[in-house]
């Protein structure tokens, strides 16, 4: 999704509003939003009536076709009867379990982790003070994702948090790290893993030798303050940065020509094709800055996309 809303410039409401008959290969019709208002969501035309077709590169194309081939499409779980609230409908991006993704939680659970490095601070019943991401690093790059700790303090000695609950991410005296499910649990007097049973079913790591802690390592931030919207600015500057002519610009970002500019000026086949073609060089040089921080990835897509550029 937040490849798409960046190599297109559309908007988050219309992002949510995508469906798969939106999609037709290398152009996309981007002609309803859905917003989420009051914990409901309800559908209406784009800001201003700007309902647009927009070019996509070859790239995005094919990303498209490959996720509606791999994942079946799904009907949210709206149930609404009065119009504009959304009934329930087929859409391109839905969250984990078919609902759509809302505005806030997406904000604190993904974007702001992610671009930021931290989670943010929580108030009210559930309140927690920000922390930082913490991923373990002994697999590939990026490493996968560990819970959160409260972050340690300059000039202050570390206490690792403790108590029922608390997930160990430090080694202690007396206890190792299972291989198996990751668990730290206390040893045997021979120094072996005593038998556990995490979320419910018997680890198979009873007896095993204990493995050493993780290795813990910081999410560094991606862009400090970046939020889906700002794909959209961002989109603006690729465009400007690519040369595109005004009147292009003008259609896909869904803004209208003014005055007599806008009467006389017309998109031509050649214009189009310079935008695809700018924006896929955009992709692949993307690709060859990933792959030379790793040339693996955790993230399986990811992996596979970084195959063409890497050097195995």
């Amino acid at each position: 999704m937040l490849i798409s809303v960046a190599y297109t410039g559309m908007r988050w409401s219309e992002a949510m509003a995508m469906a798969p008959a939106c999609i037709h290969d290398e152009t996309w019709d981007l002609a309803w939003k859905l917003y989420e208002l009051d914990s409901r969501f309800y559908r209406g035309r784009p800001k201003d009536g700007s309902i647009r077709t927009v070019d996509v590169p070859p790239f995005l194309a094919d990303l498209a076709a490959d996720y509606l081939r791999d994942v079946p499409p799904r009907r949210c779980p709206c149930r609404n009867t009065e119009p504009p609230w959304c009934p329930g409908a087929v859409y391109m991006f839905l969250g984990q379990r078919g609902g759509h993704f809302r505005r806030g939680n997406y904000a604190t659970r993904i974007v702001r982790p992610a671009a930021d490095g931290w989670y943010p601070a929580r108030a009210g019943r559930f309140a927690r003070q920000a922390a930082p991401v913490l991923v373990d690093a002994s697999g590939a790059f990026p490493g996968a994702i560990l819970p959160p700790w409260p972050p340690a303090v300059s000039g202050q000695p570390f206490a690792p948090p403790v108590g029922r609950g608390v997930p160990r991410l430090a080694g202690k005296a007396g206890s190792g790290r299972c291989p198996a499910c990751a668990q730290m649990t206390p040893l045997r007097q021979d120094g072996h893993l005593i038998s556990h049973k995490p979320r419910g079913e018997r680890c198979p790591g009873s007896g095993a030798e204990p493995a050493d802690p993780p290795p813990v390592a910081c999410w560094l931030p991606l862009r400090q303050g970046l939020t889906p919207h700002g794909l959209r600015h961002g989109h603006q500057t690729w465009l400007d940065d690519l040369g595109i002519r005004y009147v292009l610009q003008s259609e896909r970002m869904g803004h209208e020509v003014p005055g007599i500019r806008g009467v006389y000026a017309h998109v031509t086949p050649t214009m189009r094709a310079e935008l695809k073609a700018g924006l896929q060089s955009l992709w692949e040089k993307s690709l060859y800055d990933r792959a030379r921080v790793a040339e693996h990835s955790a993230v399986p897509i990811l992996d596979e996309l970084l195959r063409t550029v890497r050097r195995d």
